[in-house]
């Protein structure tokens, strides 16, 4: 079986997420690449991909931020699965759907919130086993736009529109509040970056008393990994209901993305 690629996009060492524990109980080989320290892949040989958060914008002038964008050029060209969160969701838009469709909200999305399926997502074959509504974990300053006719918008909220989307032209996922992250990983996650939400006005004992699992949300993740295993063929995605006869008929052939 191909390993599967982590890009790890943190400027600073991060607590383990529960994601990131699932992905080191699948089966999958994970190689982990460290993009701040200049960390790519050469190849696009691998069976998926996972595009971590960071506290950096997808529009940010960095070499690193710059050198990304041309690697998930690559890795969608080969059909590589790939599922981002947050900056990773943003990022893959910017590169693979248009830089112009990743914007600076008027004012950040913070908080515990519910967010909704649409009828897209209903029928999306990481979406359709979820809740037609289940509470998630918001912190994002930035957004992708819902717009583009290559993003499929598969989970909505009153505040913000696109809170998960599919590429319309491959296996690929934007997922835009943190799924990633249970109880335990989020109060970890206020405590190793204090300063950072303080400046941005989080009131953390406030978060902290309302953190939860949020384990409707991170089946979406889990769903992911199974449809990379099955995709491999080394496993069946019945067991997190994972409907594959709704994966769309993508066409994977080689094509040289213009964006």
């Amino acid at each position: 079986m191909r390993p599967f690629l982590c890009l790890d996009n943190w400027h600073t060492p991060q607590a383990e997420t529960r994601f990131e524990a699932y992905l080191g109980v699948s089966g999958l080989t994970v190689h982990t690449m460290h993009t701040n320290e200049g960390a790519f892949p050469e190849h696009a040989n691998y069976c998926g991909a996972y595009v971590s958060p960071s506290f950096d914008g997808a529009y940010d002038h960095k070499s690193w931020i710059h050198r990304e964008h041309s690697v998930l050029r690559m890795l969608a060209e080969a059909g590589v699965p790939m599922v981002g969160l947050c900056f990773g969701s943003q990022i893959l838009a910017s590169a693979l759907v248009g830089r112009d469709q990743v914007f600076v909200r008027n004012r950040r999305e913070t908080g515990f919130g519910e967010i909704q399926l649409t009828q897209a997502g209903a029928r999306d074959v990481l979406a359709s086993s979820l809740p037609a509504e289940f509470p998630v974990f918001h912190w994002h300053g930035d957004e992708v736009g819902a717009g583009h006719p290559d993003v499929v918008v598969l989970a909505e909220g009153s505040g913000c529109a696109n809170q998960l989307w599919r590429w319309s032209r491959g296996p690929i996922w934007g997922v835009q509040p943190h799924l990633e992250l249970d109880r335990q990983g989020l109060v970890a996650w206020f405590e190793d970056n204090t300063e950072t939400f303080e400046a941005a006005g989080m009131d953390r004992n406030r978060m902290v008393s309302e953190a939860h699992d949020g384990e409707a949300g991170f089946c979406f993740l889990k769903n992911f990994v199974s449809f990379v295993l099955e995709r491999e063929g080394c496993g069946t995605n019945a067991r997190n209901g994972v409907n594959t006869s709704l994966q769309p008929n993508w066409d994977l052939s080689p094509a040289r993305l213009e964006v």
